[in-house]
C-alpha cells in the first residue's frame, strides 16, 4: 500500500505516574499510581492515523528488546512498518511522564536507539512515496537533511518536534527548518518557544515570515485548538468528555486532522476531527488504549458544531 502519510518520530515504552502536585527540586511527592503502556510521538501519531483509515508509514528507531506486542499492536491498524530500525546493542526509547491533579506534566526521555539519529542514514522510502511528511521528536540535523532532499520540494511538510523543542532544537536549526516548512503544529508552551526563537511577536507574525509556511495548529488542551492561516484565524472547541489521562491527546489530535486533510477537507473540518479524536484518548489512560475508528470520531464531530 503506498502510504498518505509518513511519520518520523520515537516509539517508546511509556511509564506514567500520577501524583497530587508536581514536586518542587529538592523535595518528594507519593506517587498515587503508575501504569506502563506503549507510546511515543511517532507510534501514537501512525497508529492512530491509521486506525482513522489514513494509509501511514512510520520510520523510527528502536532496539532488539521492542516487545513483539507493541509491533504486532502498530501493524494490525495498518501502520506500515518497513522503516521501523531494530538498532543492534541499542534499547527501544523508555520515557517516564510525571502528571500531576491539574494536568500538568514532566517527562523523563531516555532515548536509546534515538540517541544517535543524528549518524544514521536516512530512511526516504516512506517519505518519497507519501505526499504527506510528519516531523515529530527526533534529530534536527537529521530532519534538515531529510527537509533539503529535492524529492521533499513538492510534498506537505510538517514540523512538530513537541517539547523537544525546548532542548534539543535551537533558534538556529529551528529558523531553517521553517524555511522547508508549510505545516507547524504546537501547543501553548511550544509555541512561546517557537515565538522567542524566531524573534516573532505573534504566530499571525510567525506565519507571514516563511514563504512556504500555509498554517499553524495550536492545540489548547481542554479548550480545542486554535488555526491560524494566511486568511483567517479559526478556534476549535474541544468534545465534552471526562479528562482521564491527557497523555497521547496530542498525537490523537494531529492523527484527526490529517484524516480530513486525506479525505480533503478544510482547515475548520480538520480541526473538528482532531479535538474529535484527541477526546478518545483522554477519555483512558496511556496512548493507545482507547484508538478510536473512523466512524466514531466522525459521529462524535457533530457534537461540536
Amino acid at each position: 500500500m503506498r502510504p498518505f502519510l509518513c511519520v518520523y518520530g520515537h516509539v517508546n515504552l511509556d511509564h506514567i505516574l500520577r501524583v497530587a502536585q508536581l514536586p518542587e527540586r529538592n523535595t518528594s511527592v507519593n506517587v498515587l499510581g503508575r501504569k506502563s503502556f506503549f507510546g511515543g510521538t511517532g507510534a501514537n501519531l501512525a497508529t492512530m492515523a491509521s486506525a482513522l483509515e489514513v494509509p501511514t508509514a512510520l520510520v523510527s528507531y528502536v532496539g532488539r528488546d521492542l516487545p513483539p506486542a507493541f509491533r504486532e499492536l502498530m501493524s494490525s491498524h495498518g501502520v506500515i512498518l518497513d522503516e521501523l530500525v531494530e538498532v543492534e546493542g541499542q534499547e527501544t526509547p523508555v520515557v517516564w511522564i510525571v502528571t500531576d491533579e491539574r494536568e500538568d506534566q514532566v517527562a523523563y526521555v531516555f532515548q536509546g536507539a534515538m540517541a544517535d539519529m543524528a549518524s544514521y542514514p536516512l530512511r526516504v522510502q516512506g517519505a518519497k512515496e507519501a505526499l504527506a511528511i510528519h516531523l515529530m521528536t527526533g534529530s534536527p540535523d537529521y530532519y534538515l537533511r531529510l527537509l533539503t532532499l529535492p524529492q521533499m520540494l513538492r510534498k506537505r511538510r510538517s514540523l512538530d518536534p513537541a517539547q523537544e523543542i525546548h532542548h534539543v532544537w535551537d533558534a538556529e536549526r529551528f529558523n531553517k527548518a521553517l524555511e522547508y516548512t508549510d505545516m507547524f503544529f504546537c501547543n501553548r508552551n511550544e509555541l512561546a518557544t517557537a515565538l522567542r526563537y524566531t524573534g516573532k511577536e505573534g504566530p499571525e507574525e510567525l506565519l507571514g515570515s516563511f514563504r512556504e509556511m500555509q498554517v499553524i495548529i495550536n492545540t489548547l488542551g481542554a479548550k480545542g485548538a486554535r488555526i491560524y492561516t494566511k486568511n483567517e484565524i479559526l478556534d476549535v472547541p474541544a468534545a465534552k468528555v471526562q479528562a482521564i489521562d491527557p497523555t497521547g491527546a496530542g498525537d490523537a489530535f494531529r492523527a484527526g486532522f490529517y484524516a480530513g486533510l486525506y479525505r480533503g477537507m478544510g482547515w475548520l473540518d480538520c480541526g473538528l476531527l482532531g479535538c474529535s479524536a484527541a477526546s478518545f484518548a483522554v477519555s483512558s489512560p496511556g496512548s493507545l488504549t482507547n484508538v478510536p475508528g473512523w466512524e466514531q470520531v466522525l459521529e462524535r464531530v457533530e457534537s461540536l458544531k
